[in-house]
């Protein structure tokens, strides 16, 4: 495999590491830029940071040893559309309605973009998914919202960071002297993977899925490299978080959208505050958290609709604190919920009344379902995950989707309904044996 030497690192590394003079500081009256990066289908255990041998992420890697990096990040949801509505409101699935593909971001709901809009920002982003396009509403609060790269051809085979890369680059230098919010949204990682010869890990599914990964990473690394030679990155907080990762046989299926194991919902989140200490953070943390935290560091109040608390800091840099409680669901071809309380994880395949329950801690890579061993664990969390999902959610009204957004999805693969087969790389392996029927949980 050919290496290219990463031009970020040569320029940002020695000039941070060793030590440059940055202007904003959390608590300064003026307020810092705000740069959020959201990697489609992005798994956290794919990165060189998060321990992964491939170079596929030296661009990220170099950021991550200069910010704080969440270990144990969560996304509520395993494909894109719930996921991005949490991170842009701080909502979780069940409090901002998302559950298919016609149900919109409701627009009464209440946006980072347009509370930092409302405090004299200036809003822009750049998208590549067909199900960001502003028929959803994810555009509300965005003076400037571009899906310009949807018109470079078919979104599962054609290659988009670099048009992302470089209309980014021209949202982060706005005309005017505001302070300014921009995110960008890089699809290329998800199926179906193009080769990168420059990015030559093979020629398997997997393989190329990391070349994407790479060629993403190279873009990211170009911004980066954008922000540092303007002098920005002193006053500007970057976030790199992913929607959701990908599946390859961890669990007997492929891609995403119909479970809710680790490879799917744990993603990578990594944030650049500019007089932060680098750190890594083991404390459980959730997308939710993205918005209020970053109003937070920008010195601005958090609505009261985004119910999620704000990551705790002080003038140093992040801080441990308390686990959140992790509600995750999809109902994309399936009906499956999980929670994560500590280092335990439970799931139920409502559809099919089954029920799991793992170690985290001694299993990261749920092998062994130990429901039978601990059943007064089980129970517990049953009934916790009983009381969630009594709650109740919203109503949303549905849009219904142009001939053109539908003949996408279809493309990609997405359409179709629970009792659907997963459509990508069909494979005979793909559904895997039943677990035996939970006689403690009701059909719905």
């Amino acid at each position: 495999m050919r290496r290219l030497l990463p031009a970020f690192i040569l320029t940002l590394l020695p000039v941070l590491l060793i030590g440059c003079t940055r202007d904003w500081r959390v608590g300064d009256d003026d307020p810092p830029n705000i740069v959020l990066i959201v990697v489609d289908t992005l798994r956290a255990d794919h990165l060189g940071c998060y321990g992964y041998e491939r170079p596929t992420s030296p661009h990220i890697d170099t950021l991550c040893g200069m910010s704080t990096v969440f270990d144990r990040a969560y996304s509520h949801s395993p494909w894109t559309m719930p996921s991005v509505a949490s991170m842009l409101t701080g909502l979780e699935p069940r409090e901002h309605g998302i559950t298919s593909w016609g149900d919109p971001l409701e627009q009464q709901l209440v946006t980072i973009a347009e509370v930092l809009s409302d405090n004299g920002y200036h809003t822009g982003a750049a998208v590549s998914h067909y199900i960001l396009k502003p028929d959803y509403h994810f555009d509300q609060g965005f003076e400037v919202y571009n899906t310009t790269a949807l018109e470079l051809g078919s979104v599962h085979d054609s290659v988009t960071s670099d048009h992302i890369y470089r209309y980014g680059k021209k949202l982060t230098m706005p005309d005017r002297g505001e302070p300014w919010f921009v995110m960008l949204h890089f699809f290329d990682p998800h199926a179906w993977y193009q080769p990168h010869p420059e990015f030559d890990f093979g020629t398997e599914e997997m393989d190329l899925y990391d070349g994407e990964i790479a060629y993403t990473d190279l873009h990211i690394g170009k911004l980066l490299d954008t922000l540092h030679r303007r002098e920005q990155m002193r006053d500007t907080i970057v976030v790199i978080i992913a929607d959701h990762g990908e599946a390859f046989m961890d669990h007997g299926h492929k891609q995403h959208t119909i479970s809710l194991y680790e490879e799917l919902i744990r993603v990578p989140f990594i944030i650049w505050v500019p007089g932060f200490e680098a750190r890594r953070m083991d404390t459980v943390v959730a997308e939710t958290q993205l918005a209020p935290t970053l109003l937070s560091l920008a010195g601005l109040p958090i609505p009261p609709s985004m119910r999620a608390p704000p990551i705790p800091f002080d003038a140093t840099g992040f801080l441990e604190g308390e686990d959140r409680t992790i509600y995750a669901e999809t109902k994309r071809r399936t009906n499956k919920q999980a929670m994560i309380e500590g280092d335990w994880k439970y799931m139920e395949d409502r559809l099919r009344r089954t029920s799991k329950l793992y170690d985290l801690a001694s299993d990261p890579g749920e092998t062994e379902n130990l429901k039978a061993k601990d059943r007064e664990r089980t129970k517990d969390l049953r009934g916790k995950l009983r009381d969630y999902r009594a709650q109740g959610r919203i109503q949303v009204e549905t849009v219904e989707l142009s001939s053109e957004t539908q003949a996408a999805l279809e493309a990609l693969g997405y359409m179709g309904g629970a009792d659907a087969p997963e459509p990508a790389f069909p494979d005979p392996r793909h559904e895997p044996v039943p677990d035996v029927v939970d006689p403690e949980l009701s059909p719905e």
